[in-house]
Order: C-alpha cells, then structure tokens, then sequence
C-alpha cells in the first residue's frame, strides 16, 4: 500500500503541468480576499475528491509544485489571500474552550476501528471494534449535538449500513448498535453525513456510481427510518452535508462537468419538490484566485470553509496559501480568518519546491466556535485559538466528529 508520502509525490508530478481552470469560469474578479500581483506563471490547487469517487486518496493531500520552471509570462485573476487584518486575535485559552465537546472520534481509514478521545488532550479513552469486511476508507461520522451520540456511516460491499455510537459519560466505553434506518441501496455511498438540531433527523450526501456521477441528498428520521430524497439530472454529487437549523440544509456540490454550480448549496427541507439544485448557491466552488476545499453551514448563521488561495507565481518558507475562513451564510463575504495555512517543502529528487497544500476541515461543533482541522498541523481550533492534538499526519483526511 502507497504511503501518504508516496502518493503526495506522484499526484505532483501527475499534476504538475496541469492547465489553471479557474481562467475558464465567470466569477469576480476581486476574489474573497482581493489584491493584485504580477505573476510569471500559476499553478493550481486540486481539490480533493470525495472518498466514493477516490477511495485510494482518502487520507492524502493534493499538492502543486509552485516553484515552477521557465515558461512564458501568462496574465492571471488576481488571486486571494489571508489579509492581516481579516486574520483573527484568538481569545484566551480559557475563554477558546467555552462550551468545547468533552469527546471527539476518529474513524481509522486503514482498519474497521473507531476511537473516542479527550478533546482537550487527544488521549484514548476508549476503541470500538467495527463490523468486518467494511471498507474503512468509506466510513463517515456525525455528532448527534449531545456529547455523547455518534451516528457511523459502515460500507460493507455492496451496501452501505448506518449504526449509533453511544459514548459512556467518562468516554472509557462505547457501544455501537444498528440504527433504524434501511441501508443505501447498493451502487451508492455516503459521501457525508449530518444530524439535525435535535437530532431527530439524519442527512445523508449521496454518491452514485456508474457511467455518469450523479447525487443525491436524503433526509432520515431516527425515529422511524423514513425518508426523503433530493435529487438532479446534472452530473455531480454532494460531498458533505451540514444543517442551519431543523429545517434548512447546507450541501457541498461538487459537478462532474460545468463548474457553474460547484460549491456549498443550501435546501429547503419543508419546501415542496424534490429538486436538489432548486435552493440558493451560499458560497461558489470558485472566486477569483480563491478555492473552497470545503465548506459547511452553522447553526450561528455563518459558513466555515477551508479555502485555497492559488495564483502567486513563487510560494516559500512562510507563504500563506489558504486557510479556514468564517464567512457569512447571508452574503457569503469572509468575516475572519480563524487559522492561515503555509507552504510546504517537498525534497523528493525531480520535485523538489515548496508546495501549496490543502488545509482539511475535519469537523465542526454546530455553532462553528470548534473545530477540528488538518493543516500545517493536525489539531483543534477553537474560536481561531489552535491546539495541536495527536494521532493525525498534517494534511490528511479523517473522518471525525463531535
């Protein structure tokens, strides 16, 4: 099996000479955070795709090599970039840890194991056996808003099962029992899961294989297993979903052909209709020079994104190239920069530069103050304060929650 490292490697060489699409779309060209550079030559961010289309490159970063050799001079959008002053003055630790989850879980993308552990230190504090013969890097996990409720997205070939994990008070032991909803039938993967305010509802991102990627999004009641589904025509699918409220639903829509609705989406869960693509885009896949990795609703009315800011013809040491961002759910305008991500140096012979990289956000509380991210570091950020916590290689995905 290819290591982190490996895969890094040859995803740059692989992506190295890639074309830049952002030139190809129709959007502002001032970006989230505006500026203007002169630029000899760019080189692109890729975005990482959702474990159901990329199961091999779940827990990699995609990186592009921008010390770039010669080449012509090419004019260029002015690309984005984390403003001093939009970079946030985190509070003091003990106002940061406000309201933090005691527990947070993993899910190990290499073997069928869950962990819970202290959100203040990243300890152990208890290891859960998941059924055989799942596919690890297919699991999902969502916090069910109490502290102490995980609701486990487990794809067994050909179906993908959903389960509760209750965590004791003291986080020393955990149980996982069947959850009462049908399994996915098979030909379809949770890309993302999500429980309601509430949690009396369970959302689910829905990848389905075949010639033509198309998605759905699907909303369960806990109570009684029965559902709704929002679906499309146009090729994509929703890689993650997040809720607002009880009724409003955030997805992250990623189109397999036109960019024209890549991004994070919002949906009517009471509206009439079953037409996916029908509610407001929140926040473009792309603007200007800037690309959303990722990004998800809260219930304080604001998104929380993980943005890669492209376009400066020479990155090096201490070059911010991206970051988390909190924007506005309302106007889609950045409020703060809560942690900036840096270039990183690669020495492999033949790629050999500093890269841009991509900073994950791994999982959010519902009002956004906590996160937990995979950037420069692997850790939580709370209220824009960041703690370094154990267990997670810098850059990589995880599936975690609390």
């Amino acid at each position: 099996m290819l290591t982190d490292h490996d895969l890094t490697k040859e995803l740059a060489a692989a992506f190295h000479d890639r074309a830049d699409p952002v030139t190809q779309t129709t959007v502002d060209p001032a970006g989230i955070f505006p500026r203007g550079v002169q630029a000899r030559r760019r080189r692109t961010a890729v975005r990482a795709a959702p474990v159901a289309a990329v199961a091999a490159l779940a827990s990699t970063i995609l990186a592009v090599n921008l010390t770039a050799g010669p080449g012509p001079a090419v004019a260029e959008r002015p690309p984005g970039r984390l403003l001093a002053a939009a970079v946030i003055s985190p509070p003091p630790a003990n106002t940061a840890v406000a309201g933090m989850p005691r527990f947070y879980v993993t899910l190990d993308h290499f073997r069928p194991v869950a962990e819970v552990r202290a959100s203040a230190t990243g300890q152990v504090l208890s290891t859960v056996s998941l059924p055989r013969r799942i596919d690890p890097k297919l699991s999902q996990v969502a916090a069910a808003g109490d502290g102490r409720r995980f609701v486990l997205a487990l794809a067994r070939y050909p179906r993908t099962r959903f389960y509760w994990l209750r965590v004791s008070a003291d986080g020393r032991s955990a149980r996982l029992t069947a959850l009462a909803a049908a399994a996915l039938p098979p030909g379809e993967y949770a890309d993302g899961i999500a429980v309601s305010p509430g949690g009396s509802r369970l959302a689910v991102a829905i990848q389905r294989s075949g010639v033509a990627e198309h998605g759905a999004v699907e909303v369960v009641s806990l109570a009684t297993g029965t559902a709704r589904t929002w679906t499309t025509g146009r090729p994509g699918y929703p890689a993650g979903v997040s809720w607002a409220d009880s009724q409003r639903l955030g997805f992250f829509w990623a189109a397999t052909g036109a960019q024209a609705r890549s991004g994070l989406g919002e949906l009517d869960t009471a509206a009439p209709g079953h037409a996916l693509l029908s509610g407001r885009r929140i926040l473009p896949l792309v603007t200007g020079g800037d690309t959303v990795q990722y990004a998800q609703l809260t219930t304080a009315g604001t998104v929380i994104a993980a943005v890669t800011y492209n376009g400066t013809a020479h990155v090096t040491r201490g070059t911010v190239v991206g970051g988390i961002v909190e924007l506005s759910a309302q106007t889609g305008r950045p409020l703060r920069t809560l942690l900036a991500e840096h270039a990183a140096y690669a020495a492999d012979r033949g790629n050999i530069g500093w890269y841009i990289t991509s900073c994950q956000l791994a999982a959010a509380d519902r009002t956004g103050s906590h996160l937990l991210v995979s950037c420069d570091r692997f850790g939580r950020l709370d209220r824009g304060r960041f703690t370094a916590l154990p267990s997670v290689a810098p850059q990589s995905a995880v599936a975690a929650a609390w």
